[in-house]
Order: structure tokens, then sequence, then C-alpha cells
């Protein structure tokens, strides 16, 4: 594979994380540097914007307060360095030295914004950017030739809520209350038990990880979120209700997961909406 075809595989990759689910971001930091990794142009020009880059002076740099004293990121406006600070805080984030949901978080978010118009504010003030200007640094532009998306395309936005997980009529089989013939049901239903197994497998993954969660709490956690995957594997609403009750008040307290909590409740609001 010719180095265009390198940079146009960065290109789409960088493009992609706009339209890519919340809790699939990791994995698309990673394809992004592989994408980089993989061409020699690129390598060569991210080598030459880190030539003599100090990342601690660069980062405290870009960190800039608003009028209520919060702190959010501000892009250098030199090709070189954007590349060079942005290229470094992915790096971090994929060798896990940097957590990217906190990151997001505390300078992309914490005014009122969900967590998905947090993560959209990330992908299009970080990652495009980025894209943009290492691309123009090798030369090489891609802006016209862009595939236009259509407004039904773009990952549709959900309002971060509180779910009521008691009053969703537990009783009730997916079948009984999603009454539809059509193809359609079966994609939502299987798209959906899917999402749901993802984002408890890096809660119960996070929550291992996590020093700070006393012992008792994670062998509590485990359990609770193995029979989800079992309630899942089943497709058993009415178990799958009853224990999101038990995992909402032990995650409560457990800052490392509030990301994927927030992101389990917006899919859990979202299956409710669509099939009642």
């Amino acid at each position: 594979m010719d180095s265009s075809e390198n940079v146009q595989e960065f290109y789409n990759a960088c493009t992609e994380m706009s339209k890519a689910k919340f809790i699939l971001a990791d994995a698309k930091i990673s394809k992004i540097l592989k994408c980089i990794i993989s061409s020699t142009d690129l390598v060569d020009a991210v080598a030459d914007c880190l030539n003599g880059f100090n990342f601690a002076n660069e980062f405290s740099k870009i960190q800039v307060k608003n009028d209520l004293k919060r702190v959010h990121i501000i892009l250098p406006n030199d090709p070189k360095k954007l590349v060079a600070v942005v290229f470094s805080i992915l790096s971090e984030m994929d060798s896990h030295r940097l957590d990217l949901h906190s990151f997001i978080f505390d300078y992309f978010g914490g005014n009122g914004e969900t967590l998905l118009e947090s993560y959209d504010r990330f992908v299009a003030g970080m990652i495009i950017p980025f894209r943009d200007a290492l691309c123009e640094l090798v030369g090489v532009d891609f802006g016209e030739a862009e595939e236009n998306i259509e407004a039904d395309d773009i990952q549709q936005q959900y309002p971060l809520e509180d779910v009521d997980i008691e009053n969703m009529r537990p009783d009730h089989s997916v079948e009984e209350v999603y009454d539809d013939s059509s193809s359609s049901y079966g994609e939502v239903v299987e798209s959906f038990f899917e999402d749901i197994r993802v984002i408890l497998n890096q809660i119960k993954d996070t929550v291992n990880m996590d020093s700070r969660v006393r012992a008792d709490r994670k062998d509590e956690l485990n359990i609770t979120i193995d029979a989800l995957l079992i309630a899942i594997n089943y497709k058993n609403l009415k178990i799958l209700n009853a224990l999101m009750i038990s995992l909402n008040y032990l995650l409560h307290p457990v800052r490392s997961v509030r990301f994927y909590n927030m992101e389990l409740q917006n899919r859990l609001a979202k299956f409710y909406s669509d099939i009642y």
C-alpha cells in the first residue's frame, strides 16, 4: 500500500470518530495512531513536530480558563505545535497514562453538556484540527473529496437523564412490549443488548483496575455484572431491570466509571423510548 493510501486511512480514521459511539472511542484512538505508524510520511511529519517539543510545557499553555473559571483546551495556531500536542495527548490516552473519559469531562464538558455533547466537542475541537493539520504538513488535502455526511447518518444525540428503571414495566418480555414483525425489530433488540454488554464489560474492567474501590464492593459489582450478562444472553428484560437497580446503587460512589454509567443510562433510555 502506498503512502497516499495510508494517509487516506489516517484521515478516514479521524473522521470516523465523529460517527463512532463514545464507548468505542478508545479503540478509535488506537486506530488513528496505528494509521500514523503505518505511513512513512506521517511518521516523518510527526517526528519533525516533536523535535524539541516539551509536552508538559505546551500542555499547560493550551489550558485556558473561561469566565466561569473552568479550564478548556485551546489548541495552538501553529500546525506543528498543534500536531505535537495532540499526538502526545492521544499517545498518553492509548497507553492509559491519561484517562480519555476524565479528559473529555474536564476539558470539553462540565457546563451542563451531556456526555455525547462533550464527546462531540472533543472530536470537533481536537481530533478534526489534528487531522487537518497533519494532512496539511504532508501536503495532502482530502477536504474536497470528503464524503458528505447526511444528518441521519450522524450519531443521534440523546440528553442525559435519570432513568426510572423501577417503572419500566419489567414484567414484560421484549416481544410483549415491542410487537413488530419486521426485521428491524431484531436489529433493535440485538443492537441494544450488544451495546449494554460492551458497556458492562467496560465497567467491570475499570472497577477491577481501580485500587480505590473496596474489595467487597468489587465482589458485589462483579457478581451483579456477571448476572446482568447472563440476563443479556437470554434477553430477559425482567431480570435485567431488577439487576440494574442494584448496579446503580453499587456504582454510585465509584467515580472512575461515571462516564460508562451515564452512557448506560442513555442507552437504556433510548431503548425504552423506542419500544414503548
